[in-house]
């Protein structure tokens, strides 16, 4: 199983708020799970730090994803 990260659309009422989430994919490279908190930023050093955040900045050039029961539909804004 692979994962990355992904901008996810929270829905809270009327309101929309995204956050970025581990997604995790199946075999055929389909989305089936995240986790259930947003991605932190930390590490033991400076290096993993900047590793996770070019990771982070990837996936802000790929389609924002549905949080909750529309997962893993794509988010139009």
């Amino acid at each position: 199983m692979s994962w990355n990260h992904r901008i996810l659309a929270h829905n809270e009422g009327d309101e929309i708020y995204l956050e970025i989430h581990e997604v995790y994919y199946d075999e055929n490279g389909l989305p089936n799970g995240y986790t259930s908190n947003p991605t932190t930023i930390g590490g033991e050093d400076v290096k993993s730090i900047n590793w996770t955040l070019n990771k982070v900045l990837e996936c802000t050039k790929k389609p924002i994803l549905y949080y909750g029961e529309k997962f893993p539909q794509e988010y139009e804004n």
